[in-house]
């Protein structure tokens, strides 16, 4: 308690000198502090908006098969029935979503409108697991029943009207206009929602001469998709596709004279496999491989903007360091002073039975108290930053706000506290040297 006595009067007395050191260290500290909050900040906003886009939590499969594979090797590397059935089984796995692009085909309605979409099949249950959500109606297990993307309501046309056009077109393909009246009739939406519709392909005869055309029974429109969360609803009437079970599409196969047929069913274009964090991606990764899949996931780019905060942290703590560097250097010039003003106290201090540990732990105490009440002013303009950065709104768009994280305080405190304490070991060495005699006797 003496030695922290006798520090503190000697920093009060001294206050501009005490005032000058403060600046340099209270802007090395709020340095440090915001930079980590700021990094922290920005990389949980890319996180969250990296997740949003690229779902880190999921995984696409591929079949691991080269196009001029058949036989036995196909089969090994194919996406099947029974690997479906494996991988919903594999652990951490909480839902996978098949997916088998059939053909694009031209879907009309019972008043003969008619639109080209891109069937598909797939398990409809899960399709809620993977941010699907009904605008209108739900899924149907019944063969006879549909699903329609948000953009296979769009555009729907009478066949000689879209006839009509598209031979202007082919007659006329520089003109503007045509352009602008297909983007306008292509924006018309058609509530497709409980009509019966027909799914019909056009097929090529031997030596590629036209054939009749197939058509499939009659479906029912049971669900209408919403657009997904994080697509541009502009975007998403472009993307006309409709969805049936995997049961379903083995049955149009068969109808719309399919390649395979029916039996092809059990091979599947891709998967989607959701996780239960993506800390398990990996593992599940792993496990795929050795049912002769192959696998893709986003947390490549996680771990690159890891890499690039990471960089950008160290880029600002190092400024923070240098501006402490500076701020060592008020420090060092200030002790060294008081060690010079001070030497008759020093002096007479030796006489009265101090040792060299005692005078030096003195000035050392000074130069802690200073580099704490840095720290202490550093955390203070820290707050005082941050509340500046919100009322100007520069992190108002943004899912986490700006705030000055609680474990970054002691961070910056121990930088400050630690550049105070090296800043004075020299001054103390040298005011313990001092000659008492000489300086009483000179004095």
């Amino acid at each position: 308690m003496d030695l922290m006595r006798l520090a503190w009067g000697q920093i009060w007395r001294r206050k501009i000198v005490t005032l000058l050191c403060m600046v340099g260290l209270s802007i090395g500290c709020t340095s440090i502090i915001l930079a980590i909050s700021i990094g922290a900040a920005q990389q949980a906003n890319s996180l969250a908006e990296l997740n949003r886009n690229f779902k880190m939590d999921e995984i696409t499969v591929m079949p691991r098969t080269a196009g001029n594979e058949s036989g036995e090797a196909f089969n090994r590397g194919a996406i099947t029935l029974q690997k479906l059935d494996i991988i919903r089984k594999l652990p951490h796995v909480t839902a996978v979503l098949p997916q088998m692009n059939l053909s694009q085909v031209e879907l009309s309605t019972l008043d003969g409108k008619s639109s080209n979409v891109q069937l598909i099949g797939t398990d409809l249950t899960a399709l809620s697991a993977f941010g699907y959500k009904f605008q209108q109606g739900d899924i149907s297990m019944m063969s006879d029943t549909i699903v329609a993307g948000f953009g296979a309501s769009f555009g729907l046309l009478e066949r000689e009207v879209k006839k009509e056009l598209l031979d202007k077109l082919i007659a006329d393909p520089d003109n503007e206009e045509l352009y602008m009246k297909w983007d306008e009739l292509d924006q018309v939406r058609t509530d497709l929602f409980r009509q019966q519709v027909l799914l019909r392909r056009d097929t090529m005869g031997l030596e590629g001469a036209a054939a009749p055309a197939r058509s499939s029974a009659p479906l029912r429109v049971r669900g209408v998709l919403q657009v997904k969360e994080g697509t541009s609803e502009e975007y998403a009437r472009y993307d006309k596709q409709v969805y049936v079970s995997l049961e379903t599409a083995g049955m149009l196969k068969d109808q719309l004279g399919l390649s395979g047929g029916p039996t092809e069913l059990i091979k599947m274009d891709s998967l989607t496999v959701k996780v239960e964090d993506k800390r398990y991606v990996p593992q599940v990764e792993s496990q795929l491989a050795k049912l002769f899949l192959n696998s893709q996931s986003n947390l490549f780019q996680e771990q690159a903007i890891q890499e690039q905060f990471a960089k950008f942290k160290k880029m600002a703590i190092g400024i923070g360091l240098f501006i402490l560097f500076l701020a060592s250097m008020s420090i060092f010039v200030a002790m060294t002073m008081s060690t010079h003003q001070r030497r008759r106290q020093i002096g007479v201090m030796k006489i009265l039975g101090a040792n060299l540990w005692q005078i030096r732990q003195l000035f050392i105490a000074e130069a802690a108290v200073l580099g704490l009440l840095g720290g202490i002013a550093g955390i203070a303009l820290s707050y005082g930053v941050v509340e500046g950065i919100s009322a100007a709104g520069l992190f108002a768009m943004s899912e986490t706000p700006l705030t000055v994280m609680p474990d970054t305080l002691p961070v910056g405190v121990a930088f400050s506290l630690v550049t105070g304490i090296a800043s004075g070991i020299y001054p103390a060495i040298s005011a313990s040297r001092t000659n008492s005699l000489e300086v009483i006797k000179n004095g």
